[in-house]
């Protein structure tokens, strides 16, 4: 199996994260469900989005959870911001958790101008203007009735929490229906595009399948 330091990403793949610190046990367990696809019963506490610049892989994701500096602005920021992939994956498997890649089904693999756009919309538009996180948001996805109700409150693209980033991309490159993409909690999202055949499980990274 390919170390993850030397696999070779593509652009949308997604970085479904399993943190072992009490937020993100607290998130895996809160948004269970037996009657998901089977690696995703046990939701993932987070995930990001994986883009080229300047001819590398970015990982880019909205968090508050991570003392890295971004890899482009220079310094640690609290909600979009940019890393390698290799040092996000490598935080994740030195405290015991693992991150899962899902990948673009065929049909629905980024063409060169669309992750062009993919790259354009995560790092000049979300990262370019330092949207914060949404801490509101993030709460209120993980509610299970709350959320579908006309009482759930309108999406604001200008905080964003991790899977509202991701739902949002996809919806502007039209591999997920249009909605409101603050209903979408990391488990939520990845099951939905499991389950329509947009992306499927590709490979896992933890301690047990590093070298």
């Amino acid at each position: 199996m390919t170390p993850y330091y030397d696999f070779e990403f593509q652009p949308g793949d997604l970085a479904a994260c399993y943190g072992t610190d009490w937020v993100s046990r607290t998130i895996s367990i809160g948004t269970a469900s037996l009657f998901a696809p089977r690696r995703l019963r046990l939701g993932p506490s987070h995930v990001a989005m994986l883009c080229q610049h300047r001819g590398s892989s970015l990982w880019l994701e909205s968090t508050t959870l991570c003392g890295h500096p971004c890899a482009i602005l220079g310094y640690p920021v609290s909600g979009v911001q940019s890393h390698l992939p290799e040092d996000r994956i490598r935080d994740y498997i030195d405290d015991g958790g693992r991150v899962d890649i899902y990948r673009l089904t065929g049909i629905d693999r980024l063409t060169h101008s669309e992750s062009k756009l993919l790259s354009r919309i995560l790092i000049r538009h979300f990262l370019g203007r330092l949207i914060t996180y949404d801490t509101g948001g993030a709460l209120l996805s993980g509610t299970r009735l709350f959320k579908r109700t006309r009482l759930f409150p309108k999406a604001d693209l200008n905080e964003l929490f991790c899977s509202e980033l991701v739902a949002a991309v996809l919806m502007r490159l039209g591999r997920i229906n249009r909605a409101n993409p603050t209903r979408y909690n990391p488990a939520c999202l990845l099951r939905q595009l499991v389950r329509e055949g947009t992306y499927q499980f590709h490979t896992s990274f933890s301690q047990e399948t590093s070298p």
